[in-house]
């Protein structure tokens, strides 16, 4: 899915993509990233454009939670015995982060190599001729 995704966001700008990942890396909270990629689709229609902000909101939102609530349900016995109560919030979102980290890395890297490939396409078309 996020190679569906890397190939889709070639509507958008490196610079968006970058910033994707910036907020991604540079923040401890889901909803900084959450709400980064409500306010890009909002305010700017190529992340509209193939509804490629909407469905990576979807990935990180439903698909991303899911996911966490598996490894949870497989960690969550061995992090009661060794974090305190009021800190497994934190242990939990840092999962949550962890993967939306991840997944925003795979969507990157499949723009660029997606890039790449566009950009060897020109050049040997304009070879041909």
């Amino acid at each position: 899915r996020a190679k569906n995704l890397g190939n889709k966001a070639m509507g958008l700008k490196r610079s968006q993509i970058s910033g994707l990942e910036n907020i991604a890396n540079g923040s401890r909270k889901v909803s900084d990233v959450l709400d980064y990629l409500k306010l890009r689709t909002a305010r700017h229609k190529e992340w509209q454009n193939n509804g490629i902000g909407a469905e990576l909101l979807h990935e990180l939102e439903q698909e991303l939670r899911k996911l966490r609530d598996g490894i949870w349900k497989e960690l969550e016995q061995q992090v009661e015995q060794q974090v305190k109560a009021d800190e497994r919030d934190y242990v939990r979102q840092d999962v949550y982060m962890r993967l939306i980290r991840g997944y925003v890395a795979q969507v990157a890297a499949q723009y660029e190599y997606a890039s790449m490939q566009q950009g060897r396409a020109i050049a040997d078309g304009y070879e041909r001729h």
